[in-house]
C-alpha cells in the first residue's frame, strides 16, 4: 500500500501542474491515500486472496498453501512496484533534470535570453539627454545611475546593473520586450533629463516590457538643485517599489530618501569620478581621483565621494600602476571617513573588502563582502569581488561559481563577469563550458582584454598549446597594453616554450610598468624564473626575494631548495612559519584550496627536519584535496600526485602518473618542476623520465616554430616596443 500510495503522490506532482490542476487537487489525493490506510489494513486482516477470488480470513483452511502462493505473488507484485518507482524516480531526477540543465547552461552563455522574467525585477535603460548642451550628457549619465542605485537598495527587487544596460542607449536600442528578454526582466525603466538654466525636467515611464504597457509615468520640473535631484530619485525609486509591489522596510525608505550633498558642484565632480571610474583605464583612474578629490573639497561631508576615491586607489593596485603600500592607505583613510559618515554604504563594505584582500587579510575580506550584500543586495559587483575572492585566494570553486552566476543575473551583459565565471568552470574541470563562457565574454564586448587572456591560458594549462597561449596574450595586449600582469603572462608563456629572449623583454616591460604590487610579483617570479632557466642563480634569488617581499604567502621553490642545498633547514622551515603558519601548527592542520601546494614543498622541508610523522600528514592530507580538483586548467593540480608519489619514495607511481599527466596535455610549468624541483630529484637519473623530458621540449620546440612562421607571414603580430606605453 506505502509503495503503490508513494507512487501515485510522484506521478500526480509531476503530471498535476502540466494539468494546470489547482494545488488542492494534490492535497486531495494525498488526504484520500493517508485515510485509505487504516481501511486496507482492516481489509487485509480480515480478508485472503485465494485463486477462487477474495474469501473472508476464516473461511481459508490453514492447513492449504494459499498464503504461501498469495505470498510470492504478492512478492513479485511489489517486485514490480518497486522497480517501477525506481524508473520513475530515474526518469524525473535525470532525464528530466537534463532539460533545464541545458537551459541553465544556456542562459549562460547566453546571460539573460533564458532566464525566467519575475514581476518584482527591472532594468533602468540609459536616461536621454535632451538639454540643449550636448556637454550636458554626463548629467544625464549621472542622474541615471543615481537612480539605478536607488532601486537596487530595494531588496525585494531584482535590479539589472549598469554595465549591462549601458549597451541600450541611444536612439537605435531594440524594441523593449527585446531588451526585457536579453536581461532577464520583465520591466523596464526608461527616462530623460533637460537642463535648462537654473531648471532640471527628468520625465521617467515604467512599462511592463512583454505587453509593452506602461505601469507609471511621471515628470518632475525642479529647480536645479542638488536637494532637488536626491528628491526626485527618491520619488522615483519609492514609485517604482509601489508599483511592482515591492516591500520596502523602513530602513530602505530611510536609505533611499537620504540626501548624499546639497553642493551641486560636488555632485557634478562626484559623476564626473564615476563616469571615469567605470571606464578602468589608467588614465581615467588618474582623472578620477581628481574628481573624487575636488568633490570632497567643495564638501567634506559627501560620503560617496569618498567611496569612489577609495575605489580609484585599489583599482590602481590591483592594474599594478599604483604601489600596493601607498595605493592601499589611500584607499584604506578614503574609505574609513565614509564609513564615518554613513555606516550604512555597502559600496563602502565592498571597497573595504578589496582593501583586506590586498593586504592578504582574507577572512577579513570575507566578512566584509558578506555585510556589504547584506546592505546593498543587488550590488553585482561585490558578488564579483566576493567570488574572485573565494576561487583566486580560497579555492572555493563551487561557492565562487554560485555567486558569479548571481553577478551575472543582475550584470548579464557584463564581459568581466562572464569571463570569471569560465574561470571558474574551468578550474571545476568544465574546460568546454569555461571556453564557451570567454568566447561569449568577446561577443558582448570584442574589446576586451582579459577575455583573450583567459582564453590563452585556457590553451596553455587545458590543451597544453602555448602557442595558441602566445597568439591569445599578443592580441589581448595590443588591446590593452598598459596592464603589467598581461605581459607577465605573456613573458611566461614563451619562458616554458624556449624562447628566452623574447620573454626577458617582455617581463622587463612588465617590470617598468608596474609599481611594486602584487601583479609585481607575477612579474617578479617570472624574472626569478628565467634566471634560474639560464643557470644565473644570484639573480634568480635576489628577483624571488623580492617576490616574498611584495607577497609573504607565495615561496619560489627556489629559495626553499637554496636553504635546503646548503643545509639551512631550519632556516627554510622559516619561510614557511611566516607564509604559511597554519600548516605547522599541532594537532590536525588544515589543508584546502588556499595551501595545499605549500604543503606539499613543505613536507621536503619537514623531511629534512626530522618531522617525517608531520611531513606524511601533510602529503595524505595534500593527496586527498587533489583529488576533488582536475588534473588540467590554471587551478588544476597539474603533476602534484607525481611529486607526492616522488617524495613518499614511490618512483614507479610518480612516473607513472607523469606519463598520464602528459599524455593528458599536461605542460604548463614543465621546464620549472621537470627541471628544478628538488621534490623530483628522485626521478632525474630514471631513463623513462629523461625521455619525457624529451618529448616535451620536442613538442615546445614545434610549438616555437609555430609561432615564429605565423610571424613571418604576418599572420601574428606583436605589439609594437616602440609604442608600448612609458610607466
Amino acid at each position: 500500500y506505502a509503495i503503490v500510495a508513494w507512487l501515485l503522490i510522484e506521478v500526480a506532482s509531476v503530471i498535476f501542474p502540466g494539468l494546470h490542476l489547482p494545488d488542492w487537487t494534490l492535497t486531495f489525493l494525498i488526504i484520500a491515500i493517508l485515510a485509505g490506510f487504516p481501511l486496507a489494513l482492516i481489509f487485509a486482516w480480515a480478508f485472503e486472496l485465494t485463486p477462487e477470488g477474495i474469501k473472508r480470513e476464516h473461511e481459508v483452511d490453514p492447513a492449504e498453501p494459499i498464503r504461501r502462493l498469495t505470498g510470492r505473488k504478492l512478492d513479485f507484485a511489489i517486485i514490480g512496484l518497486l522497480a517501477i518507482a525506481l524508473i520513475f524516480v530515474v526518469v524525473d531526477n535525470y532525464v528530466l533534470e537534463s532539460e533545464p540543465e541545458q537551459a541553465e547552461v544556456a542562459a549562460e552563455q547566453a546571460p539573460g535570453a533564458e532566464l525566467v522574467e519575475r514581476e518584482k525585477s527591472i532594468a533602468v535603460l540609459p536616461f536621454a539627454n535632451i538639454s540643449p548642451d550636448p556637454k550636458d550628457a554626463y548629467f544625464a549619465d549621472g542622474i541615471h545611475d543615481e537612480v539605478l542605485a536607488q532601486i537596487s537598495k530595494i531588496r525585494d527587487l531584482k535590479v539589472i546593473s549598469r554595465t549591462s544596460v549601458m549597451g541600450y542607449s541611444g536612439r537605435n536600442r531594440p524594441p523593449l520586450p527585446e531588451i526585457a528578454a536579453a536581461l532577464g526582466v520583465a520591466n523596464v525603466l526608461e527616462g530623460s533629463v533637460r537642463l535648462a538654466g537654473d531648471q532640471v525636467r527628468i520625465t521617467t515611464q515604467l512599462i511592463e516590457a512583454r505587453s509593452d504597457t506602461h505601469l507609471w509615468t511621471e515628470t518632475y520640473d525642479r529647480e536645479l538643485t542638488a536637494a532637488n535631484i536626491f528628491a526626485i530619485q527618491s520619488e522615483i525609486a519609492t514609485a517604482v517599489a509601489e508599483a511592482l509591489r515591492a516591500a520596502l522596510s523602513p530602513e530602505e525608505q530611510e536609505r533611499i530618501a537620504s540626501v548624499p550633498t546639497e553642493n551641486l558642484a560636488a555632485y557634478e565632480a562626484y559623476l564626473l569620478g564615476r563616469q571615469r571610474l567605470a571606464r578602468e583605464t589608467t588614465a581615467a583612474l588618474v582623472e578620477a581621483v581628481d574628481y573624487f578629490q575636488q568633490s570632497i573639497k567643495l564638501d567634506p561631508g559627501f560620503a560617496l565621494a569618498y567611496v569612489g576615491l577609495a575605489d580609484s586607489y585599489v583599482l590602481q593596485v590591483y592594474y599594478g600602476v599604483l604601489a600596493s603600500e601607498e595605493g592601499l592607505a589611500e584607499a584604506q583613510a578614503a574609505a574609513d571617513k565614509a564609513l564615518a559618515l554613513d555606516d550604512r554604504l555597502g559600496e563602502a563594505y565592498n571597497t573595504l573588502a578589496g582593501i583586506k584582500n590586498e593586504k592578504g587579510d582574507l577572512e577579513g575580506a570575507e566578512a566584509m563582502f558578506r555585510h556589504a550584500l547584506e546592505l546593498k543586495p543587488n550590488y553585482a559587483t561585490a558578488y564579483y569581488w566576493y567570488g574572485h575572492l573565494l576561487s583566486e585566494f580560497l579555492g572555493r570553486y563551487e561557492e565562487a561559481l554560485a555567486l558569479h552566476r548571481k553577478a551575472a543575473e543582475l550584470d548579464p551583459l557584463s564581459a568581466s563577469i562572464i569571463t570569471e565565471l569560465g574561470g571558474d568552470l574551468e578550474s571545476l574541470g568544465r574546460f568546454d563550458e569555461a571556453l564557451a563562457r570567454y568566447q561569449r565574454a568577446l561577443e558582448v564586448d570584442p574589446g576586451y582584454a582579459s577575455a583573450y587572456i583567459y582564453i590563452g591560458y585556457y590553451h596553455a594549462f587545458v590543451s597544453g598549446r602555448l602557442d595558441e597561449a602566445v597568439i591569445w596574450c599578443a592580441k589581448g595586449i595590443s588591446l590593452d597594453p598598459g596592464t603589467p600582469r598581461k605581459l607577465a603572462f605573456l613573458g611566461l608563456h614563451l619562458l616554458d616554450l624556449g624562447d628566452f629572449d623574447r620573454a626577458e623583454s617582455w617581463i622587463e616591460r612588465s617590470l617598468e610598468l608596474g609599481a611594486e604590487g602584487f601583479w609585481s610579483n607575477t612579474a617578479m617570479l617570472a624574472m626569478h624564473t628565467l634566471h634560474l632557466y639560464r643557470g644565473d642563480e644570484a639573480a634568480a634569488l635576489a628577483y624571488a626575494r623580492r617576490a616574498v617581499a611584495l607577497d609573504p604567502r607565495s615561496v619560489p621553490l627556489l629559495l626553499r631548495d637554496h636553504e635546503l642545498r646548503a643545509g639551512r633547514y631550519s632556516e627554510a622551515r622559516a619561510l614557511y612559519e611566516k607564509s604559511h603558519p597554519e600548516l605547522l601548527t599541532e594537532g590536525e592542520p588544515t589543508v584546502d584550496g588556499s595551501n595545499w601546494r605549500a604543503a606539499i614543498d613543505l613536507a621536503l622541508v619537514l623531511s629534512k627536519t626530522g618531522e617525517q610523522e608531520h611531513a606524511d600528514l601533510l602529503l595524505n592530507r595534500s593527496f586527498q584535496h587533489i583529488q576533488t580538483l582536475p588534473r588540467l586548467g590554471s587551478y588544476g593540480s597539474g603533476i602534484a600526485d607525481v611529486r607526492i608519489y616522488a617524495l613518499r619514495g614511490d618512483k614507479q607511481k610518480a612516473l607513472s602518473a607523469l606519463r598520464q599527466a602528459i599524455d593528458e596535455g599536461w605542460r604548463v610549468p614543465w621546464r620549472y618542476f621537470l627541471e628544478h624541483d628538488s621534490a623530483l630529484e628522485s626521478l632525474h637519473d630514471e631513463p623513462e623520465f629523461q625521455a619525457m623530458i624529451a618529448e616535451i621540449e620536442a613538442d615546445m620546440a614545434t610549438q616555437l616554430e609555430r609561432v615564429r612562421e605565423m610571424e613571418r607571414r604576418g599572420e601574428l603580430v606583436f605589439p609594437s616596443e616602440q609604442n608600448a606605453p612609458t610607466p
